[in-house]
């Protein structure tokens, strides 16, 4: 659980595999770009101590073969979190040689000289790695040697340990176009070594796992540390400083900005415990070699001239196989591209299940379900899951607002005591339209109270007395400050106009008459076909609640195809209509919002024109675009708040006109 001391929380908690519910042992957990990190034990478990000036930050857990998990800090001090992380489903392309008839030739490249060790004196945080470029250049150029070459073997030379037993993982990272560092991993699976010797290498045996390398790359070596050494390591620092005082000595350094006294050890201390790792330090290893040292396992590379004392074994041999692995869907077609940016997103993130949908023309197109809608059960995702659509319930609400407003029922600017009596009065009066456009002066969502309800609501306006009694934050049309509170009360509305309630109205009125038959409000006290289970940021399941609160603004459930389906009946609007939802609102001043009623208005990252709408709650996301230059409809859905990030425009351009 966390707690709080001396201006740091101690989050604390258990990594799980998401499908086997098996620890996940050595994960790494760390925020980005810090020295905070640390490795999950072999069960799991894991604690770590966050600096108050990192409390608002965000923390990530990994590990290699896993997707990721990024949980912002504030919502794990509570208790003790379990984390789900769902293992990648990565399908290799193997490199295959057939006829191959010259002999197998082995390669050795890397550092093998070495002069003194370091180690590692942080008892804090643990997961500091080392990285050495192999390339074939310098004093270990091999004439033969030509890429692609099959790693068999990596070695790490131990300078001397002080401690009863060590381990480390070994990782070996592609060399990151940018900046030359180690980027992404290219081993999706935890090699870890642990040892009893004193001094020697420490080997990596690879040949089971036909590595192919087709450039040159970094081995990375990584100390695991659990708390015992930690603790061991600390016990005998101290020990040390009492009695060598004079091999001390206090020195200022800048960290993050500030400065702090740091303890150097002076001249040698070999007999600290703990595992100093061979180095070079002389100026021919390093005009040779390269070498990266990072503090924790998100922590940022910086290149050091202590090289690492590390190889690699190489052959130019490949195994010849009876068989080639390859990705089930190799072409450059869209539908390709769809699947392998929505298996890596999955893989990526962790998250459990998504659809996504696109139609060009007014023809589907495209329509593919990933991932499971019931993780436990093992029930997957298909194109009639429903998902929670968050936001774009607003844009559903909008058609509503137009059939009113066609029928001379509803009038967007004239004041909403009107039709609504019943609401307490205001400092200033405010219409439809403002509420449609963000602009009426109502708050969002203040705390997860605003947020979660548990509360059951019968019709919208009976849920008006979660806020009617609020005061307005600006005089309505000042500006554009985003509110889902103000589309409550455009759900009571159509409820008095209608006499009807606002999910009966919506059902026989755009619902059935658009053909959306995967589509309703998430009323909870029911029984509901095809609906997904929602998950949050740790990976487990979590409903945040009851939404019959927002249902206008928020609490609708569809599918992908429905939401395509809804999109193109909106674009083929009349053109009052259309003017009426997509041209941008003003501020009293003038200024465009950028927002028409229930929609986003502008341009994408492509440069084309576009009208969209996307959300997301703490267990869903949601997108849908319409592109009305190139009559392209899309949309997206997930059962977790990690799809918002999924990159829908990228999608989009694949059916762009050419």
């Amino acid at each position: 659980m966390g707690s709080i001391s001396f201006g740091q929380t101690e989050v604390n908690g258990k990594i799980l595999n998401r499908d086997s519910k098996e620890p996940v042992a050595y994960a790494n957990i760390g925020i980005p770009k810090t020295d905070v990190g640390t490795l999950s034990n072999q069960d799991g478990s894991f604690s770590i101590l966050i600096p108050a000036k990192h409390s608002s930050d965000t923390l990530l857990f990994s590990a290699l073969g896993f997707g990721k998990r990024a949980i912002p800090v504030q919502t794990l001090t509570k208790k003790t979190t379990v984390i789900y992380l769902g293992e990648k489903n990565t399908v290799l392309n193997e490199t295959v040689v057939y006829g191959q008839k010259t002999a197998n030739k082995v390669f050795e490249l890397g550092n093998s000289e070495f002069k003194g060790g370091i180690i590692t004196t942080d008892t804090t945080y643990a997961g500091r790695s080392n990285s050495l470029l192999i390339e074939n250049r310098g004093p270990q150029y091999k004439k033969e040697l030509q890429f692609p070459v099959y790693v068999t073997k990596a070695s790490l030379r131990i300078f001397k340990n002080n401690l009863k037993s060590f381990k480390y993982r070994l990782r070996l990272n592609e060399v990151d176009s940018l900046t030359g560092s180690p980027g992404k991993d290219l081993l999706q699976r935890s090699i870890v070594a642990e040892s009893t010797v004193r001094n020697g290498w420490l080997d990596f045996d690879l040949s089971q796992l036909n590595l192919v390398m087709s450039k040159p790359f970094f081995i990375t070596v990584e100390q695991i540390l659990t708390k015992a050494d930690r603790i061991t390591i600390a016990d005998g620092y101290r020990d040390f400083i009492q009695k060598n005082p004079t091999k001390i000595k206090n020195d200022t350094v800048v960290r993050d900005g500030k400065k702090e006294v740091r303890q150097i050890l002076k001249g040698s201390a070999m007999d600290l415990p703990g595992v100093f790792v061979a180095i070079a330090v002389s100026q021919f290893a390093k005009e040779n070699y390269v070498c990266y040292v990072r503090e924790t396992s998100f922590g940022e590379w910086k290149k050091v001239r202590g090289i690492l004392t590390a190889t690699v074994t190489l052959s130019n041999q490949a195994h010849v196989s009876k068989r080639k692995l390859q990705s089930p869907c190799s072409d450059d077609s869209a539908d390709c591209r769809v699947e392998k940016m929505s298996k890596d997103f999955l893989d990526e993130t962790g998250m459990v299940g998504m659809q996504i949908c696109a139609a060009v023309g007014g023809k589907i197109k495209l329509s593919r379900s990933f991932g499971y809608a019931d993780l436990e059960n093992k029930i997957l995702v298909n194109d009639s899951t429903k998902f929670r659509i968050a936001s774009i319930s607003k844009s559903m609400t909008t058609a509503a607002l137009m059939k009113l407003v066609v029928e001379n029922k509803l009038d967007l600017d004239v004041d909403i005591q009107k039709y609504l009596p019943q609401f307490p009065e205001k400092k200033y009066s405010f219409t439809a339209r403002q509420l449609a456009g963000h602009l009426a002066g109502f708050r969002d969502y203040d705390s997860m109270t605003d947020y979660v309800h548990h509360e059951h609501y019968d019709n919208a306006i009976q849920a008006l007395k979660v806020f009617q009694d609020d005061t307005l934050l600006f005089k309505p049309g000042a500006k554009f400050y985003y509110s889902t509170f103000g589309w409550r009360v455009l759900g009571a509305v159509i409820e008095n106009i209608s006499h009807k309630n606002y999910l009966t109205y919506m059902n026989e009125n755009i619902f059935v008459p658009l053909h959306l038959r995967n589509t309703c409000g998430h009323d909870v006290t029911k029984e509901i076909p095809n609906r997904s289970k929602f998950y949050d940021a740790t990976g487990q399941e979590n409903e945040f609640g009851d939404v019959s609160f927002m249902y206008a603004g928020g609490g609708l459930l569809s599918t992908a195809n429905d939401l395509v389906k809804f999109g193109q009946a909106m674009f083929r609007q009349p053109d009052e209509v259309r003017q009426l939802l997509f041209t941008s609102q003003k501020t009293s001043d003038g200024k465009e919002t950028g927002y028409g009623l229930g929609w986003y208005v502008g341009v994408d990252k492509n440069g084309h024109r576009y009208w969209h709408h996307s959300g997301d709650g703490f267990s869903n996301s949601s997108h849908l675009l319409i592109y009305p230059d190139d009559d392209v409809v899309i949309a997206f859905l997930a059962n977790g708040q990690e799809g918002a990030a999924f990159d829908i425009e990228k999608v989009a351009s694949l059916f762009f006109k050419k």
